[in-house]
């Protein structure tokens, strides 16, 4: 999946969270939270944003109740994964998705949305690889587009995955904290 704000990223094979930056409400691959304990921070780092301008910190004292530290914790979910054209059949009206919105030549970012409906169409193969041809109505959940709809190819839609993103070690400690300041 290429995620950029601004310059594309190389993807990585192995993603394990992806964030919604409080800067752009864009979801973005997480390099790695780091917590630092001293501080009581979490570092939120994007795969392939080396400048460290890009990083996103957090306080424990950021939080004042519990909703606003929930609300933080729903920014956070397993990584999506793009859709393999195999995976066609897979997809339905009503399917929640990560989809690609192109914003100019070099905006590129990924929001919520849900397929409205598909256009199936055959599939067809190339060097022994199914390709897919079908159009997507994607309706925009957040986001510029929100409330409006988009047709696309199945190359800019990712399913999400489910699951809790509390099993990465740095943002459970941050949130136990956190939790526990609040009391």
């Amino acid at each position: 999946m290429i995620r950029a704000r601004g310059r594309p990223r190389k993807p990585n094979q192995n993603p394990v969270l992806d964030f919604r930056s409080v800067q752009d409400d864009a979801w973005y691959t997480v390099d790695k939270p780091v917590y630092c304990k001293p501080n009581g921070t979490l570092t939120v780092r994007f795969m392939d944003f080396p400048d460290k301008d890009d990083d996103e910190v957090f306080h424990v004292e950021d939080f004042k109740t519990a909703k606003k530290l929930d609300e933080f914790v729903n920014r956070f979910r397993p990584a999506c994964v793009q859709l393999q054209d195999k995976e066609c059949y897979d997809m339905r009206r009503g399917s929640y998705v990560c989809a690609l919105r192109e914003e100019g030549e070099k905006e590129h970012k990924f929001y919520n949305g849900v397929i409205e409906s598909i256009e199936r169409e055959l599939h067809t193969r190339k060097g022994g690889e199914e390709i897919c041809s079908c159009i997507y109505v994607v309706g925009w959940l957040e986001g510029p587009g929100r409330n409006c709809t988009e047709q696309m190819g199945l190359k800019r839609i990712c399913k999400l995955q489910p699951g809790s993103p509390l099993f990465d070690p740095a943002l459970a400690s941050f949130v136990k904290m956190a939790r526990a300041q609040l009391t």
